[in-house]
């Protein structure tokens, strides 16, 4: 380590996100001295994320819907596909919001600054060392030494574990003229990528974010999308998506992995707000349990927990990304088809955003659906039923 100097504190966080805020504030609001560690100078910047999230997951994440946070609330998703065909569902009952993400991470943050939390921006984290019973982490303005140290610098450290589990994306806000108001877009072009769609997400009623994500130079497919809308681009963002699953270990002796560096993001969209969020708030909970009782082993728990609410649906959706990676036009348009005609609109309708594989299993129940599927007999849509009784 570097002659800089020391700061000395219970835990240090590195990354200042949805998870690492919620844990900093968690642990805080325990009476333990944090410090979160963020290499950008601003909080909540640069928006790299979709910004959808469900109503029911704020209170979970202790955090209010207020308008401040809350752009709008999603009333309508509007599927297309490369050939023309189109789905429209009603999802006013699912409670899905556009949040202001920016603001959101603001939000938390002044949450855990008002329990105690102490915030270090413009930071990088070099390098970490542990030793015994501390862990001391050297940055590029001075050193920490804690007791533990909580990971949550995102994407960076995913790489490091699941290499092939990263998708790369761009993002750009526009001033999008011809928007249907408070509708969610998913374009499905497997010519263009095979791994993921092309979406919009409504900010306000002619703005929005539109993004596309999967293998290869995406920018100028998203950019001609956009001309061909009359769009105007207001911000570009590029940035890289964890959709590999989570990783293996979220515990490494006093380094505990939280959100998208644990890939705690869903590996069928890549949101991660929910999810990587508890993950925080879990980590927070269970390192400060250590703390109270002097005992590292408590924070094993914390992987166990996390993976009881999220692990079978995580597994679930790696399976369907799976599968999807596989179909072609063809097959999505005669997906669609099948959509259309069995009551499986109706059920997308009453989803739960926050797990898409249950959603999925749901749709295999209602009826006509699954004999639909065996009655176009497409090799990769009978993988979904395959899928789904292998569960």
């Amino acid at each position: 380590m570097s002659s800089k100097e020391v700061k000395k504190c219970d835990v240090v966080i590195a990354g200042a996100s949805v998870a690492g805020l919620s844990a900093a504030r968690v642990v805080a609001e325990k009476g333990y001295s944090v410090i979160v560690i963020e290499e950008d100078m601003e909080i909540g910047t640069p928006e790299k994320c979709g910004g959808l999230v469900s109503a029911q997951s704020l209170p979970d994440l202790a955090i209010a819907p207020t308008g401040r946070i809350v752009s709008l609330q999603v009333e309508k998703a509007k599927l297309t596909t490369s050939s023309g065909k189109e789905i429209e569902v009603d999802v006013k009952n699912v409670g899905v919001y556009a949040l202001r993400r920016r603001e959101l991470d603001r939000a938390i943050a002044v949450e855990a600054s008002r329990a105690g939390a102490t915030l270090e921006l413009g930071s990088r984290v070099q390098s970490f060392k542990e030793n015994n019973d501390a862990i001391t982490l050297s940055t590029s303005n001075f050193d920490v030494e804690a007791k533990y140290f909580i990971d949550a610098r995102g994407i960076s450290v995913y790489k490091s574990f699941m290499p092939d589990g990263v998708l790369t994306a761009a993002q750009y806000e526009c001033y999008v003229p011809d928007m249907q108001r408070r509708t969610v877009e998913v374009h499905i072009d497997k010519k263009i990528s095979k791994e993921y769609f092309l979406w919009l997400i409504p900010l306000t009623d002619d703005q929005a974010r539109i993004g596309i994500a999967g293998k290869g130079v995406l920018a100028p497919i998203l950019e001609d999308y956009i001309a061909k809308r009359g769009a105007r681009v207001l911000k570009k963002i590029y940035h890289s998506l964890a959709v590999g699953g989570a990783v293996s270990n979220f515990v490494i002796g006093r380094r505990i992995l939280a959100g998208e560096a644990a890939g705690q993001t869903k590996p069928t969209t890549a949101g991660g707000i929910y999810t990587a969020g508890m993950g925080g708030r879990l980590a927070g909970k269970y390192v400060a349990e250590a703390l109270q009782k002097n005992d590292s082993s408590l924070i094993k728990e914390y992987q166990k927990e996390w993976l009881s609410l999220f692990g079978d649906d995580f597994n679930l959706q790696l399976r369907l990304r799976k599968v999807y990676e596989l179909l072609d036009d063809n097959d999505i348009d005669a997906l669609f088809d099948i959509l259309q005609s069995s009551y499986a609109l109706q059920a997308l309708a009453e989803g739960n955003f926050d797990f898409h594989g249950r959603d999925f299993l749901k749709l295999v129940g209602i009826k006509g659906f699954a004999k639909s599927l065996a009655i176009v007999g497409r090799k990769n849509l009978l993988a979904l039923l395959q899928l789904a009784a292998s569960r």
